[in-house]
């Protein structure tokens, strides 16, 4: 039954392709396709997309080309995350951060739990690298370093102590409140 399936699925597949082939220079608009094939236009516009990813078809202001370069699959984007750990004269700070968001939430103090939730967020921010592209795989050893290198000085110039002098006054504040 799944290959009866595939084997129609690919039959429309091929029969969009040679139809907006013979269209030409002027191209060929999806409602158009899909009335000469008799197909749902949702389905039309699938296998366009497929066509497009595979580099057969492409779409300018609403009409559709077939390619005629050297017909290749688009290359889908890619991301690399590095995520650097924490310095050994912040790690201290941050397993502490981590302890007070806890007993914010064990005490019932959701903004306070949430104040120190965001600060670990900001310091964890400052310790990853995210490198997006479709060339990612060429990427040049040498600045991915240089990445690196400068993501560790950005990292040692975040003031966790002004954080938490600022958020130990929040708190005590909201602890009279309360």
């Amino acid at each position: 039954m799944a290959n009866q399936k595939d084997h129609r699925s690919k039959d429309s597949l091929d029969k969009c392709y040679k139809v907006v082939q013979q269209s030409g220079a002027e191209g060929i608009r999806a409602i158009e396709i899909a009335e000469k094939l008799g197909l749902n236009k949702t389905t039309v516009h699938r296998n366009l997309t497929s066509l497009d990813l595979r580099g057969k078809v492409e779409s300018k202001g609403g009409r559709w080309f077939a390619k005629t370069e050297k017909q290749t699959t688009r290359p889908l984007e890619k991301e690399i995350v590095i995520e650097l750990p924490i310095p050994k004269d912040q790690l201290q700070v941050t397993v502490v951060l981590e302890l007070l968001a806890k007993e914010g939430e064990l005490k019932n103090y959701p903004r306070i739990a949430d104040i120190y939730r965001t600060i670990l967020e900001k310091v964890r921010e400052t310790r990853t690298i995210k490198i997006k592209g479709k060339n990612v795989d060429d990427l040049d050893l040498e600045k991915v370093q240089n990445l690196i290198l400068q993501a560790n000085n950005k990292g040692s110039k975040v003031n966790l102590k002004g954080f938490l002098k600022k958020l130990k006054r929040s708190r005590a504040n909201n602890s009279q409140r309360e």
